[in-house]
């Protein structure tokens, strides 16, 4: 019996049905790129680097820690230059110059620049933040950042 796979692919819109990827265009979410269009340059955030956020007001600090967690990339701690306060859905306010930053999209990677979801911590957040009894408070979900 001859291998039918190929003849099954469907083309670069149609995936393919032999549980392999044959090509670029195969791959999941190429098929919302333009043909031949490249994807984005992820980036690899460091300690020292600094942070600017737009989250309804500019917001400036420097990458403090990485915390490796649940989701595929690794959220940043960033220190700001200055305190700020978030009210978070049940009531709860949080002043405090630290955050904890996590890229947004899907799947959520590190650019230059994107939009991210911030957390506002008063003190610095542990190694495992979301496993805490008093965590910090969602300042944005999709806030714009850059990397400088």
């Amino acid at each position: 019996m001859a291998d039918r796979r190929l003849d099954e692919a469907g083309g670069p819109a149609g995936g393919t049905t032999g549980g392999y990827i044959d090509s670029f265009e195969n791959m999941p979410g190429a098929q919302n790129q333009p043909f031949g269009a490249k994807p984005r340059r992820a980036f690899v955030p460091t300690t020292g680097l600094s942070l600017t956020i737009d989250a309804g007001e500019p917001l400036r600090g420097l990458v403090c820690d990485l915390l490796a967690g649940p989701l595929p990339e690794a959220a940043v701690v960033v220190r700001l230059d200055r305190s700020v306060e978030a009210v978070g859905r049940s009531g709860r306010a949080v002043t405090g110059s630290w955050l904890v930053v996590e890229p947004v999209g899907s799947p959520g990677r590190w650019y230059r620049s994107g939009n991210a979801r911030v957390e506002v911590w008063s003190t610095p957040p542990p190694a495992e933040p979301w496993l805490e009894d008093d965590p910090g408070v969602l300042l944005d979900e999709a806030a714009a950042y850059a990397f400088g």
